[in-house]
């Protein structure tokens, strides 16, 4: 084998001690501004190299020169050399070489979408220039001096925001809008533009070159980016890490002037501009760039702080290999040697990683789904799972298949069969039957009392809790409105009356007659209903009971006719219904044992039997204590129709259950949980089915 030639436009620098401590050099190729790390072994093998020689002579020269190495040790270093094209070609050979490289990394048409849509960039501008010339004028907002400004009139805008935490908070939800949502969107244009230029000023400072600045696409969803590879070039390892920080400090320092500025300017434009940059800025470097599980700053900073050069391919490696030690005890020899406690520090980044992931990719995931219509969103959303959640997984269980000659029974596998049975069982088996069902513990009879007219209270005539009979005075109401309307329509009957007296009773006024009469029985039937419901002004009791729910009634108060007044229970043995959800309703069992267990914590559980279910779904809630709009189990909506009306979000069916002890006494109601045994069924089963149903659901177009 001949050693083939190196590309003279490549750079050699020294670069940073490497994690051990030995010295490491940087190999720059200028065409594709790509830097790559040697070892001290490689940098001797450039140092020393020869090309045009064969690969016999170079080992015994380099050998001679007190470098230990060997012809696979070369040969792996050529194939390295040669995958990155920085060797130059032999004539004739360079052409089918490339043309080889191209065709392996051509891919057809459906990888290339696929790959294009989950990730892309599209360089902007090459702003080195630009920065350079600009840099002087903004120097000083790195100060020493500067920054301690800004961080003193944070601290006073944030301990200012914490008195008005409540205005605070009630800005954000006036702006959780449509139109304040496109004011945050250029919000976030505008801080995010500052953080890349924080990214770019602060390498130039430090001499690094800024090659572009651009807009990146992960799964559609833009971020700018600034690329400061030349970073690379740095030898103090506390200026690499300001240059990644400096977005992330960009924004705080942003966030701190801007509440400092929301807290002191009066209500107007500047102070809604200084509220969205301070919101947007705090949101955005906290929660999202402070991160370490995506390749934002966070992760650039944490991986310069450790020290550790690819960090995420290095972890995962090592995650991957410590898994399948637990797994199945191969005692291999892990990816890397390193030291227990930084080995173990990979290895749980890598694990958070992955769980972190999980949940951001399922969340982007969804909101593809949801904003894309139904046939491309159900693609995307496959696609997503698939690429970023599945693939991964897949990719190792074949690993294992792989290696499946080197399992062997050992303490590692012995356990690991136990806890796949265990789960097998756990999922599979139908051992679950127990329902929890939301229910109310009733009196034998409530009866709401309602006024029969907006009115006034005008005397009050009992107390909270008292006892009262059948056909006792409760309220006295009076209604001003009503009284003009009565007086009203009797002087229409007055005046309607008089322009009967008038008329003769000819066959010329016969017509007009008529229709005076019809009107005088009209208003004779307005005045008789309005009578009615005036006569009804004095509330009565309609049973024996006592007063419950009495919502603070005072004289001269206003009461509408769709809000209840008072309650009146009359005591007795009670029952307990429940709402059982549709997705369990098969499952439920009549004449079984069961037990109502009270949220009050003041009554004691109630032993009862399940007596019947609706066959259809309840319209409407009759349970105030049950809604969610009342902190109750069962989410509600509130609609208003004749009165208010609170309707399931979901299906639920009426169940009843009778006591089996007809002593226990209630008044009222009482909300609760009805536990009772249902049929057995598999959470895994279940899982699945509704999987299936939810496919079939959104499927349909």
């Amino acid at each position: 084998m001949i050693i083939p030639y190196l590309r003279e436009d490549l750079e050699i620098l020294r670069g940073n001690s490497r994690e051990d401590g030995s010295p490491a050099w940087l190999l720059y190729d200028a065409l594709r501004n790509k830097y790559f790390t040697l070892g001290l072994t490689a940098f001797r093998l450039i140092k020393n190299w020869m090309g045009g020689v064969d690969i016999k002579v170079f080992e015994k020269k380099i050998n001679n020169e007190g470098i230990e190495t060997n012809t696979k040790e070369i040969e792996n270093f050529i194939n390295f050399l040669q995958l990155n094209n920085l060797i130059v070609q032999p004539r004739g050979q360079k052409a089918n070489v490339l043309l080889q490289q191209k065709n392996a990394q051509k891919k057809n048409w459906a990888y290339f979408l696929i790959h294009s849509y989950l990730f892309f960039k599209i360089p902007l501008v090459k702003p080195d220039e630009w920065l350079g010339k600009t840099l002087k004028y903004v120097k000083v907002l790195g100060s020493k001096k500067f920054r301690n400004i800004i961080y003193i009139l944070g601290f006073i805008g944030i301990c200012l925001v914490i008195q008005q935490f409540e205005a605070f908070i009630n800005t954000f939800l006036y702006f959780f809008s449509f139109k304040g949502l496109m004011l945050y969107f250029l919000t976030l244009v505008f801080v995010k533009s500052l953080h890349e230029l924080g990214h770019g000023y602060v390498s130039k400072y430090f001499g690094s070159r800024v090659s572009a600045i651009g807009i990146a696409f992960l799964v559609f969803f833009p971020f700018l980016y600034t690329d400061t590879t030349d970073a690379w070039r740095l030898r103090n390892h506390k200026e690499r890490l300001l240059i990644n920080f400096a977005g992330i400090l960009t924004e705080l320092h942003l966030a701190l002037i801007s509440t400092f500025l929301w807290a002191i300017l009066p209500d107007g434009g500047l102070k809604s501009v200084a509220f969205f940059i301070a919101t947007t800025s705090w949101i955005s470097s906290l929660a999202i760039n402070v991160s370490p599980f995506m390749r934002f700053d966070g992760y650039y900073v944490f991986s310069d702080w450790l020290k550790a050069e690819n960090l995420q391919p290095r972890s995962f490696s090592l995650a991957r290999w410590q898994l399948r030690e637990i797994l199945f005890g191969f005692n291999h020899s892990p990816p890397e040697d390193l030291n227990p406690s930084r080995r173990w520090t990979f290895i749980l980044y890598a694990w958070l990683t992955w769980v972190y992931r999980f949940f951001i990719f399922l969340g982007i995931a969804f909101l593809v789904y949801h904003f894309a219509f139904k046939v491309l969103g159900i693609l995307l959303f496959v696609i997503e799972i698939y690429w970023f959640i599945l693939k991964p997984i897949i990719n190792e269980v074949k690993n294992w298949y792989n290696l499946r000659s080197e399992i062997k029974l050992n303490r590692q596998t012995i356990r690991l069969y136990f806890i796949i049975t265990f789960l097998l069982l756990l999922f599979l088996l139908p051992w679950k039957s127990s329902l929890k069902i939301p229910a109310v513990y009733v009196s034998e009879q409530y009866t709401k009392i309602y006024s029969p007219y907006p009115a006034k209270v005008k005397q009050i005539f009992v107390n909270k809790n008292q006892n009262v009979t059948k056909g006792q005075d409760l309220l006295e109401l009076f209604s001003p409105e009503l009284d003009l309307k009565i007086n009203k329509t009797r002087r229409k009957i007055q005046l309607t009356k008089t322009k009967i007296n008038r008329l003769s009773k000819s066959a010329d006024n016969l017509d007009q007659y008529m229709i005076l009469q019809q009107k005088l029985i009209s208003f004779k039937n307005e005045i008789y209903g309005l009578n009615k419901i005036k006569a009804k002004f004095i509330l009565k009791s309609p049973v024996n009971g006592k007063i419950k729910n009495f919502n603070n009634l005072s004289t001269n108060q206003w009461v509408s006719n769709l809000d209840e007044l008072l309650g009146i229970v009359k005591s007795g043995p009670g029952s307990v219904v429940g709402f059982l959800k549709e997705e369990n309703i098969d499952r439920f069992k009549i004449n079984e044992n069961a037990i109502f267990i009270p949220l009050n914590g003041q009554h004691s559980k109630v032993k009862l039997i399940s007596e019947s279910v609706s066959r259809s779904a309840i319209s409407v809630l009759p349970y105030l204590s049950l809604s969610s709009q009342f902190d109750g189990p069962i989410p509600t909506r509130s609609f208003v129709s004749e009165e208010y009306e609170n309707r399931p979000v979901k299906a639920h069916y009426q169940t009843k259950f009778k006591l089996i002890n007809d002593e226990e006494l209630i008044e009222w109601e009482i909300p609760g949980y009805v536990h009772v045994d249902g049929y057995r069924y598999s959470p895994v089963i279940k899982f699945l089915k509704n999987i299936f149903s939810l496919l079939v659901r959104e499927s349909r177009i």
